[in-house]
């Protein structure tokens, strides 16, 4: 009787053993199978940082590159099997599934200067281009007031921005906050009250908005940092705005997932002149 019972009462413990072993078992398959679709969503995307293109030799530098350098960044991307996108296409595979590219790639341009219109602009139009355009709101409209166009200096105006659609997405560079001094960019400076610090950065970033949305054009969905500098309170400030996607200067590339988050403060690679095209896209493509 008690041996029996003994039996019975190992029986039972090996019964629950092996359950607890099969559904670990399943838990860890599961978790696998998970983390395995994680990875099949997650696709990698490199963002290349211009600004200013010209072709005087004699004004190369940091953020100034020629258009024969542009055309061979171009042309290079291509031959790698590489496709243009732009914040939109990101916006529509995040929220709504939207396929991207099997190799995506976004180009950037900074400031919003003329001689984007001279030189980039036509370059991207003849290979079937697009890239993304970030306008400093009160040089836009300076400019377009003045009427000046001046390929080493001026900056765009609205009437460009029109016609150059087809190419360039317009997002926000800030009104006025793209300068040095006492703050850096769009943040805070130190002693400057949240609430003071909080209306500026609405306010400043709200007429850039207001200039492009005027205009006809979407209202840009991306915040483009000044200079790439960030913090948790200004994120938190322009993610209340709506921005869905926020683009710094860290030099990494992005993992574009099914998480909103991976749109916020991206990596860019800046490009200047004196390297290599070859140089500069196995840095930026991580190959």
């Amino acid at each position: 009787m008690k041996l029996g019972f003994a039996r019975t009462a190992v029986q039972a413990v090996c019964a629950v053993l092996a359950l607890c072993l099969a559904v670990g078992l399943l838990r860890q398959d599961t978790a696998q199978q998970v983390f395995g679709a994680q990875n099949e969503q997650a696709i990698r995307l490199p963002i290349l940082m211009y600004h200013s293109i010209l072709k005087d030799e004699a004004r190369q530098g940091s953020y100034v590159v020629s258009p024969a350098v542009l055309a061979a960044d171009l042309d290079a991307l291509r031959q790698r099997g590489y496709e243009t996108v732009t914040v939109s296409d990101l916006i529509a595979y995040v929220y709504n599934g939207t396929p991207l590219p099997e190799k995506p790639v976004m180009l950037t341009f900074d400031d919003g200067y003329y001689n984007n219109y001279c030189y980039a602009y036509p370059l991207l139009q003849q290979r079937g281009m697009r890239a993304v355009l970030s306008i400093i709101g009160s040089q836009t409209a300076l400019y377009t007031s003045e009427g000046t166009e001046n390929a080493y200096w001026s900056h765009l105006r609205l009437e460009r921005l029109l016609e150059m659609q087809d190419v360039f997405e317009v997002q926000n560079h800030s009104w006025n906050l793209h300068e040095y001094g006492e703050r850096r960019g769009c943040l805070r400076r130190r002693g400057e009250a949240e609430e003071s610090y909080e209306s500026l950065l609405r306010e400043d970033t709200a007429q850039t908005q207001q200039l492009i949305a005027d205009l006809g054009l979407p209202a840009p969905q991306c915040y483009t940092y000044p200079f790439g500098a960030v913090s948790e309170e200004s994120e938190r400030i322009l993610q209340d705005m709506g921005f869905l996607c926020t683009l710094g200067c860290e030099e990494r590339v992005n993992l574009i997932t099914r998480d909103a988050g991976c749109l916020y403060e991206m990596g860019r690679f800046n490009r200047a002149a004196g390297e290599s095209t070859q140089s500069y896209l196995s840095r930026a493509l991580g190959e």
